[in-house]
């Protein structure tokens, strides 16, 4: 992906990027040459900076020096171990509810994207932010299905995917399908034993487990329709106090078709709610292959690299199954394999809006407005808690249209510009170690920091950018480079973090 990038007309727009090299794992052990690299699911012993910059890279956003330092203490499979625990966040969602939501029981939709977006920029567990937006793409559901006295619903939703992803399988299906935003969005609670709906039943398997006609009949998703009808909206005086009234959902057995259905040749009997555990139970023990195919693949895209082989995704499948369907074996797998290193692996994905700017508020500590980072969000198609569509957002080039590139450099020269928003902040300061103040060392290492791949004559062209300057008539002069000039260092970082933001290698993770 990074070579096309380099290759199509994206370069023309830009001034500058560093060169990281990208060298093997120091100290692995003996390659089977009957496994290609970018397929070689046996663990890595050693990896070197470059290597464990990588990782944080496509895993967290962007590299921080700081988290580059915890992970080099604790060791790669202790870091990941620590990751994967999904360490409380409580102070976090306090803190970001008190900032983003007037009145958290009655949250506006636009302030539970600002809630959620402040959530990623601040979390010390990028990670969980991360892997929540895999889900939620992946089960995509939207808040434009509720309205002011429900939007609150939003929240459980955003904590399925942040806290409940590491589990197994087969207990995240069960409550995305009795999630009340996702009952709303896919008319769940509209479905009756008189009237089932469709919708939830079809894309349970064509979406969310098989993938289209892989596996199921329209026969199929008429029975199982009937297994998930019985929840319904109601009205709740007094929910939150007195005068506080809201919505809720119930199970209403009334409502619920509890006869017999036949799902996949199979018989389900009439179970009540519980029938929704049934479908999920059914669908993996008669279609174990099929759906654990089908979630290792997104999961391996999302993470390494598009189209892996039927060899890998069958190898990673039957680990999946294996361990009764235990998605943190199965993460902390990809990312110990030898294959997540690989060349292939490291070309790189196009980062989606969310990447982008969260990866580089979080890079440069640069913030603005919430608001106005949600309305960079809105202009560039992707914001948190609002999918298009059931299919969730789009992918990989299609991010990158001419439209989609302006709105980013957009993006940041707000963030840039809007100072005033971040009254006293010194990004040089901030960002810059001791000891690299130079110019040719700045330039290095903001192309290290933000993972930046530089040709040599695009690297003369930054450090000629820090030593000059140009008049109101665009006359260029001389203007040596003095990072003790706070007002030079301050123009200079800033404008040289716009123009490396806008590199081709920027735009992959």
């Amino acid at each position: 992906m990074l070579k096309r990038l380099l290759s199509s007309g994206l370069l023309a727009m830009w001034v500058a990027s560093v060169a990281v090299v990208t060298p093997g794992c120091a100290g692995e052990e003996g390659s089977d040459s009957s496994v290609p690299p970018d397929e070689d699911l046996r663990p890595v012993s050693t990896l070197s900076q470059d290597e464990r910059a990588f990782f944080l890279r496509r895993t967290h956003f962007c590299v921080r020096p700081s988290e580059l330092a915890q992970l080099n203490a604790l060791g790669y499979e202790d870091y990941l171990d620590w990751m994967l625990s999904m360490p409380s966040t409580a102070a976090l969602e306090t803190a970001g509810k008190s900032a983003m939501i007037a009145d958290v029981n009655f949250p506006g939709s636009h302030e539970i994207v600002q809630y959620w977006t402040y959530l990623m920029v601040n979390s010390s567990n990028p990670f969980q932010e991360m892997l929540a937006l895999f889900w939620h793409d992946h089960f995509a559901a939207s808040t434009d299905a509720l309205v002011g006295d429900n939007n609150w619903w939003a929240y459980s939703h955003m904590d399925l995917w942040r806290k409940e992803t590491t589990g197994s399988l087969n207990s995240l299906l069960y409550k995305m399908s009795t999630d009340w935003l996702m009952l709303a969005w896919l008319n769940g609670i509209e479905s009756t034993k008189t009237a089932p709906n469709e919708n939830f039943a079809r894309e349970f398997w064509e979406l969310f487990t098989l993938g289209a006609d892989n596996g199921y009949t329209q026969a199929d998703i008429q029975e199982c329709a009937r297994s998930f009808t019985g929840d319904r909206s109601v009205f709740q005086a007094d929910y939150f106090g007195a005068g506080l009234d809201s919505r809720v959902i119930q199970w209403d057995s009334n409502r619920h078709d509890n006869t017999s259905k036949a799902v996949f040749g199979q018989t389900v009997n009439g179970n009540g709610q519980a029938e929704y555990q049934d479908i999920v139970n059914l669908t993996l023990g008669q279609r174990g292959t099929q759906v654990a195919t089908f979630i290792c693949r997104k999961l391996w895209e999302y993470f390494c690299y598009l189209n892996p082989s039927s060899d890998l995704l069958s190898n990673l499948a039957s680990g999946l199954i294996a361990s009764s369907w235990d998605l943190k074996a199965l993460y902390k797998r990809i990312f110990m394999s030898k294959a997540f290193f690989s060349s292939r692996n490291r070309d790189g994905l196009i980062k989606s809006p969310l990447h982008y700017h969260i990866g580089y508020m979080r890079n440069t500590g640069l913030l603005m407005g919430w608001q106005r980072v949600r309305y960079s969000l809105e202009a560039c198609g992707q914001v948190p808690s609002r999918p298009p569509t059931v299919n969730g957002w789009p992918v990989e080039m299609s991010w990158l249209s001419s439209q989609g590139v302006i709105e980013r450099a957009n993006f940041i020269r707000d963030l840039n510009n809007y100072q005033s928003e971040q009254p006293g902040y010194d990004v040089g300061n901030s960002i810059i170690p001791a000891g690299q103040t130079g110019d040719a060392a700045v330039v290095d290492y903001l192309c290290w920091l933000m993972q930046v791949t530089l040709e040599p004559a695009q690297r003369t062209r930054c450090i000629d950018y820090l030593n000059n300057d140009y008049n109101g008539s665009s006359v260029k002069f001389a203007q040596p480079w003095d990072f003790s000039d706070a007002t030079q260092r301050n123009k200079k970082i800033r404008g040289l973090l716009y123009i490396l933001s806008q590199h081709p290698s920027y735009q992959v993770r």
